[in-house]
């Protein structure tokens, strides 16, 4: 099994050296999540360099380098709200849900649906304190392995298909050329291509 480590996780972010409290964060957010892929990944088979490289560079891309564990919505979570297009995707039946089901964690898990899922899955309360997904480095990790293989994403990394792996994980193709980059980045840590 390949080891990540934060070492491996600095080579595929862009360090923010301008800004030394993103790039504190970061060095914050790489050492606390390194450790617990190493169990998630075995558990949801994210088990090859591929596999891996995708996921992490996924990740770096929705975490902002690994510097940020919640997304900063443009409209406050607004545009997610109950009653909007994207909020009914979502599941997000009650006024507010935009706002409080915000995407967090390594893969911005986001909406009332999909933190119910993972609440029922792991029997904790993520439904009623979603802050912890972003919060607690172990939660991190394992909300976005799990969904994840939720997603069947394993099967798109394996053919390293990087459009079909970013439509699965941002359900479009924001920050593409980013992860493109990301992907690059993440294949050399790992010694691949």
């Amino acid at each position: 099994m390949i080891e990540v480590t934060a070492d491996m996780l600095w080579q595929i972010g862009r360090h923010y050296l301008h800004n030394e409290s993103l790039l504190n964060s970061q060095h914050r957010n790489m050492h606390a999540i390194a450790p617990h892929f190493n169990h998630w990944f075995t558990v949801y088979s994210i088990n090859t360099e591929l596999r891996i490289a995708h996921f992490l560079a996924q990740a770096c891309v929705e975490t902002a380098n690994f510097s940020a564990m919640t997304e900063t919505p443009r409209n406050g979570g607004l545009e997610y709200d109950a009653g909007t297009k994207v909020g009914r995707a979502l599941g997000n039946t009650n006024l507010g849900d935009g706002p409080k089901y915000i995407g967090r964690g390594l893969l911005d898990l986001t909406g009332r649906a999909n933190y119910q899922t993972l609440s029922d899955e792991f029997k904790k309360l993520y439904v009623t304190k979603p802050e912890q997904v972003a919060n607690n480095p172990y939660v991190a990790v394992k909300a976005a392995c799990y969904y994840w293989d939720v997603r069947n994403v394993n099967k798109f990394a394996d053919k390293d298909d990087i459009k079909n792996v970013t439509l699965k994980i941002n359900g479009g193709l924001n920050g593409y050329s980013d992860r493109k980059t990301a992907l690059r980045r993440a294949k050399n840590a790992l010694g691949i291509e």
